[in-house]
């Protein structure tokens, strides 16, 4: 058996045309297809090396563990993978990065959780694993419980919290004893987290049966579903949506009791729509999923955050007026002003 260690291990720097060949066409024997671009996303990416061929390889963005692919005759122990995955943790704690995601193929999964890695959720296709310094039980644990109660629950971006949200929430908050509002963490153009999140809790204050808590990397996040922030809606996408509802049915909602999930009906993007029907498919029998149809302003327009957004940028805050609560408005007004 090859026996490797750190010394084999080189940066790759993948803006060098001749390296980036090398590296895709190791991930491609791997069975993995890597995005056109998607090298210039990456942090770092490590290459394991016997002479002078590429034989092993692994990158990290953010906080996730991605594109590790091993030379098929080099595969048949655990060692090169301990490799790769231990050269890669360092770099990544080199820069105060101590919670590790890998979103990987199911096949795989064993051989992470004999690494340490801890699988947070597995489909028939794919299994999310996590180490280091964090958790989901850990991140379920800060959330309030509420005991005995008829518990629904809303994901939004809010981004940013609109008329139409607040709608959502209220329909929620009249049918359930509480509602989970959770909001996305990944800071995003225009309104940051903290921005989102404090609409949203000044959104819903005159409801005391509402907790607004952030989704953290579980619900919606770039570790369980970075196609969503791309706004793509392929095969790949489709799977990660599956990964996302998977994730909340089994762990999310089976402790905190949540037995309905709200969604707002979808005319605009194909992508939410084609997640609100995969939410349908996974979530029941346990939950149900309630589509509420959109909010429309006096003058029949339906509400949408990208509507307020781009009024936002274009300096036309009077025109979505209908579409905010005046305490928004006026602070979108002053931040445009600012």
């Amino acid at each position: 058996m090859q026996v490797f260690n750190q010394t084999d291990i080189r940066q790759l720097f993948l803006k060098n045309h001749f390296v980036r060949e090398q590296w895709q066409r190791l991930l491609v024997h791997s069975g993995i297809k890597p995005a056109t671009k998607a090298f210039q996303q990456l942090d770092k990416t490590l290459g394991l090396y016997q002479g002078e061929e590429l034989v092993g390889t692994v990158s990290y963005q953010k906080n996730v563990i991605k594109y590790i692919a091993i030379s098929e005759k080099y595969k048949q122990s655990g060692h090169t993978l301990h490799v790769l995955v231990s050269a890669i943790i360092q770099e990544m704690s080199q820069h105060e990065i101590f919670h590790y995601f890998v979103f990987t193929k199911q096949r795989y999964q064993k051989s992470f959780e004999h690494l340490g890695f801890k699988t947070i959720v597995s489909t028939e296709k794919t299994a999310i694993l996590e180490m280091g310094d964090w958790s989901i039980a850990q991140y379920l644990a800060t959330i309030p419980k509420t005991l005995n109660a008829k518990n629904a629950a809303i994901v939004m971006n809010a981004n940013p919290f609109t008329n139409g949200h607040s709608y959502l929430i209220e329909q929620a908050a009249a049918a359930n004893d509480w509602v989970y509002v959770f909001v996305l963490e990944k800071e995003q153009a225009l309104f940051s987290t903290l921005e989102r999140f404090r609409f949203v809790q000044e959104g819903v204050k005159h409801l005391k049966n509402v907790i607004v808590v952030l989704g953290n990397d579980y619900v919606i996040s770039p570790a369980t579903f970075p196609t969503y922030f791309l706004r793509e809606n392929d095969e790949a996408a489709k799977e990660q949506m599956i990964v996302d509802a998977t994730l909340f049915k089994e762990r999310i909602a089976a402790s905190l009791n949540i037995t309905t999930r709200y969604v707002g009906e979808e005319p605009f993007s194909p992508m939410t729509s084609t997640y609100n029907q995969v939410l349908k498919k996974i979530l029941p029998p346990e939950i149900t999923v309630k589509v509420i149809p959109r909010k429309k302003t006096q003058q029949n327009q339906v509400i949408s955050a990208s509507q307020v957004r781009k009024a936002f940028l274009e300096e036309q805050l009077e025109d979505i007026q209908e579409m905010v609560s005046k305490t928004t408005y006026h602070y979108l007004k002053n931040k445009r002003e600012s």
